[in-house]
């Protein structure tokens, strides 16, 4: 099943007893097709949490794994979202789960900076959307920085270090190109940013379509997001009858934004 492409024996063998567990549970005397679907999302994501959290982190989590799924979208690739929850589950409040349709050992540069495009791409609409970013993208942030280091010093991926490996742990490394590595990092994290925030607001539309129906649903599965990718790219339901133009639903402003336009408008009134 393409759902396990890329897994190991052990990870199978895990989803195979959590199934059974599941079915146990019901007891059944045989596994049935969500048993193995509950069982992947509990060995991918973790356990479901009990933990309690407010309408804004809600929308804020809901437009979060929106954005991500947004640029899995968009990029060809990208391997494609299987499934957005916001029902918390481990030490995540949500989750966008992408799975690869083939087993798969080598990446091209163009597919690594795409991939840091999709990591980005939550906390960009985090900003876009609430004008301020919190603290839901740490491991984003984390996987950003070890596969933009990995391009420059292990895979010889970057803009002019590209003949050899320059390994992090080697002491005789002078200070120019500890320099170097850093500048070459630092402009390919920045090229996947810009990315992010151009894709995520050149197609707005979509990210609200996104958000608002995971929000009111909590799960969106392939063919949920199928569906409003379809519905955006042709024109869709969502349409403004008047002029035929997306309608955009308006969401509520961070702490900061609002902040910020008082102290615009205070300015302007003192002008």
């Amino acid at each position: 099943m393409s759902q396990t492409s890329g897994m190991t024996g052990a990870d199978l063998a895990n989803i195979c007893n959590e199934a059974a567990i599941f079915a146990g549970r019901d007891h059944r005397e045989h596994l049935v097709t969500k048993d193995f679907q509950a069982a992947l999302e509990r060995v991918v994501a973790g356990m479901q949490s009990r933990r309690v959290i407010t309408d804004h982190e809600k929308r804020v989590v809901a437009y979060h794994e929106a954005g991500h799924a947004l640029c899995s979208e968009l990029l060809e690739s990208v391997e494609k979202v299987h499934r957005i929850s916001i029902i918390p589950r481990g030490k995540a409040l949500g989750y966008t789960l992408n799975l690869p349709e083939e087993d798969r050992y080598l990446k091209t540069k163009e597919e690594l900076l795409d991939y840091m495009v999709v990591l980005l791409g939550g906390r960009v609409t985090e900003h876009l959307i609430f004008g301020e970013i919190t603290t839901g993208a740490s491991d984003d942030l984390r996987k950003v920085h070890e596969i933009s280091r990995s391009m420059v010093t292990d895979y010889g991926m970057g803009t002019e270090l590209m003949s050899k490996q320059v390994p992090t742990d080697d002491y005789s490394m002078s200070d120019s190109t500890r320099r170097q590595v850093d500048e070459e990092q630092q402009y390919l994290t920045d090229l996947a940013h810009r990315r992010a925030l151009r894709m995520v607001g050149e197609n707005r539309p979509l990210l609200d379509s996104l958000a608002h129906t995971l929000l009111e649903n909590e799960v969106l599965e392939r063919d949920d997001i199928e569906r409003l990718v379809a519905d955006y790219r042709g024109g869709g339901d969502d349409s403004d009858s008047s002029n035929g133009t997306k309608r955009i639903v308006p969401v509520e402003p961070g702490k900061a934004r609002v902040a910020a336009s008082k102290r615009f408008e205070g300015k302007s009134s003192a002008d």
